[in-house]
């Protein structure tokens, strides 16, 4: 059974990695992005796929094993604790210490000239504060919807402030982007199944739709506070993001590889390397939970020890995916971008389309996330369902990215009508799709789409607009349509589902009517 489970998550992670790798061969061999054989551009790809895959069926393993099940157990527990301030103090020190370090968010800040500790101590902030309030709304059974409408309306009220100073405005996309980050492949897990943990055990009408919206409702902390940061705060926005060439990526690949596995300081400055940064990524919540469990919980030595082989899986699964993506995919999505920005605007647009499709099966955490799914659901709502339709979601959002790109127009031309249809859907469709259609938003925007996605876009502004390029206008907001769009596609899946369910009832109702009905006497 073990070693099936094990076959499985290879093959997943080798099915969900394989498609980008090919897009990036056949745009080389249309000559549409060529990559150069002698340099060791293909060496360089097939590493980077090997390691991906590795690190992902690893990760996937140690991920069920870890994280999913310490958000389980704390759920469970803090559901039937009657002290509140326990209860707040776990969910904000979790939420909080876990984005800290999430390894999105370490892609991202990398990418910005914002201050690193003000911008990732705000995004913690937010995450640790709505946290918990997504938990006090579950034990409460407090309408999820009703604390969408309130907090997004909330939002766009204060952003109108930041909209109205010229230089802050050109930062609205990356404000949105804050949200998108904070979820990733550290942090859902166990905000996943901490919610469902809690719902589980306060029981209810609603509990099988309470197990779901906590990812949803974490990702609007950091919208918010960023925004607060980014109003008060002083910025530049004249900044050109750094990248590693394909030329410097191939000169040693070992090296490569090695400077994204450890600690380094290579081009004059100082990174962890991933190897230290996962541990910071996932150490804050084992800490808190042996912590905790010591107090309150006391399991098994024996379930203690599999939590710990677990996270160690984890740890070297994520390792090994991040330093893949850091080593690999970025140059390679910053290249590809940059060869892309030659050609019309049309073709730039369709291929964007078409990395969307694939981009989403390479996630950690959509694969966690599509489980809980399946699972909680009683499999009424298959994966590959799922799947299909984040997929065709984000091959939307990254098309409409790189057209507000092409033709330089405001985010907010996407975000107001994208979020006033997110939050319209919410009364037509099932309670339980909205809330996996929120969750499914923060999810979809990992490491990929700050690690390949974001550089490629970037890349497309580079050679598009050359020194008059804007870029905190221009390329960042990608992922935040990453975010929105998958929102959107879930709750039209939702919509769909019941729209056939009423069908059905009526045709049933139809069949088992007859004309000889009619004729029945009921006293």
């Amino acid at each position: 059974m073990l070693k099936n489970r094990h076959v499985q998550a290879l093959i997943t992670s080798t099915l969900s990695i394989a498609p980008i790798i090919a897009i990036v061969i056949i745009l080389s061999l249309v000559g549409l992005a060529p990559l150069n054989f002698n340099r060791g551009d293909y060496l360089l790809l097939l590493i980077g796929m090997i390691v991906l895959i590795a690190g992902l069926t690893i990760f996937q393993i140690g991920a069920s094993r870890s994280l999913t099940k310490v958000g389980e157990y704390m759920g469970s527990s803090l559901s039937k604790q009657k002290n509140l301030f326990i209860v707040c103090l776990f969910a904000f020190a979790l939420g909080a210490l876990i984005t800290v370090a999430e390894p999105s968010i370490m892609i991202v800040s990398k990418q910005v000239n914002i201050n690193g500790v003000l911008l990732v101590g705000g995004i913690a902030l937010g995450v640790g504060l709505f946290v918990v309030i997504g938990v006090l709304r579950i034990i409460f059974h407090r309408s999820l919807k009703l604390w969408y409408l309130l907090f997004y309306a909330l939002t766009f009220m204060l952003l109108t402030f930041i909209v109205m100073d010229p230089l802050k405005a050109s930062f609205l996309p990356f404000i949105f982007d804050s949200g998108g980050v904070t979820t990733g492949s550290a942090t859902v897990p166990f905000i996943l199944s901490l919610g469902a943990g809690i719902a589980i055990v306060r029981g209810g009408k609603s509990s099988q739709n309470d197990s779901f919206g906590l990812v949803g409702m974490a990702s609007i902390g950091p919208i918010l506070t960023v925004a607060i940061l980014l109003a008060i705060a002083p910025v530049d926005g004249n900044y050109i993001p750094q990248y590693t060439s394909m030329e410097e990526a191939t000169s040693n690949i070992f090296m490569t590889f090695m400077n994204a596995l450890i600690p380094n300081t290579n081009n004059g400055g100082f990174t962890l390397g991933t190897s230290i940064e996962v541990i910071i990524a996932i150490a804050p919540t084992l800490v808190i939970f042996l912590i905790y469990n010591f107090i309150f919980m006391h399991l098994p030595i024996k379930k203690i020890k599999s939590l710990l082989f677990g996270f160690l899986y984890a740890y070297i699964g994520l390792t090994i995916f991040l330093c893949g993506t850091s080593a690999a995919m970025t140059p390679l999505g910053y290249y590809v971008g940059s060869m892309l920005g030659q050609q019309s605007n049309w073709l730039i647009i369709i291929i964007a389309f078409v990395i969307g499709l694939v981009t989403i099966l390479c996630e950690p955490a959509v694969h966690v996330l599509t489980i809980q799914m399946e699972k909680i659901s009683d499999g009424s709502v298959k994966k590959i369902t799922v799947l299909l339709t984040l997929s065709l979601g984000v091959g939307v959002a990254i098309a409409l990215a790189v057209i507000r790109t092409l033709f330089n127009f405001s985010i907010m031309y996407y975000m107001i009508p994208g979020y006033i249809i997110s939050l319209g859907l919410m009364f037509i469709c099932p309670d339980i799709f909205t809330a996996m259609a929120f969750d499914s938003g923060g999810t979809a925007s990992g490491p990929m789409a700050s690690s390949f996605v974001l550089p490629m876009v970037v890349g497309i502004t580079s050679t598009a607009f050359g020194a008059s390029a804007d870029y905190y206008n221009q390329s960042f907001g990608v992922i935040a349509l990453i975010a929105l769009t998958p929102v959107i596609a879930i709750q039209l899946l939702g919509v769909s589902q019941k729209i056939k369910t009423y069908v059905a009832s009526s045709s049933m109702r139809t069949i088992s009517y007859s004309k000889e009905d009619a004729q029945i006497i009921h006293f």
